[in-house]
């Protein structure tokens, strides 16, 4: 059954996507993508490299909603570390339905192209310690 979602990902942001994933970096990094509501397709934003929670949040605007792949350092108590990656769907407060709708109805089709099938929903303003609690809850 094919998938239906208001926005389609083009080939090149597949291959960024999946390039992105590939990268064996040991340090944060985020790739932000948005839904151009004028074309019906996700793009790239911006990919942020060597970056922190705070940085992160800072290219975040107030009222859009973005998808974020997300890659960071956690350190486990054992010594261990890892760098776990993420799709952040990020829906904040005051964003209109129609954003809502679009951003939520095509997040599957994101993490599935991505590759990468764990989605931490944002629906509401975000912080560094909330999100850096919401990153180490499943690792």
């Amino acid at each position: 059954m094919a998938s239906m979602s208001p926005c389609t990902i083009e080939k090149d942001v597949v291959d960024a996507m999946k390039k992105f994933r590939r990268l064996s970096n040991k340090s944060t990094m985020a790739m932000l993508l948005r839904c151009d509501m004028k074309t019906n397709q996700v793009v790239i934003e911006k990919e942020l490299k060597d970056t922190s929670v705070e940085d992160l949040i800072e290219e975040l605007p107030s009222r859009e909603p973005r998808f974020i792949l997300h890659s960071h350092e956690l350190k486990h108590a054992d010594g261990r570390v890892q760098y776990p990656l993420n799709l952040i769907l990020y829906i904040p407060d005051g964003c209109g339905t129609n954003n809502r709708f679009t951003y939520a109805s095509t997040a599957n089709s994101v993490s599935a192209a991505s590759g990468i099938t764990r989605i931490i929903e944002l629906r509401e303003d975000i912080s560094a310690e909330w999100l850096n609690k919401e990153l180490q809850k499943t690792y």
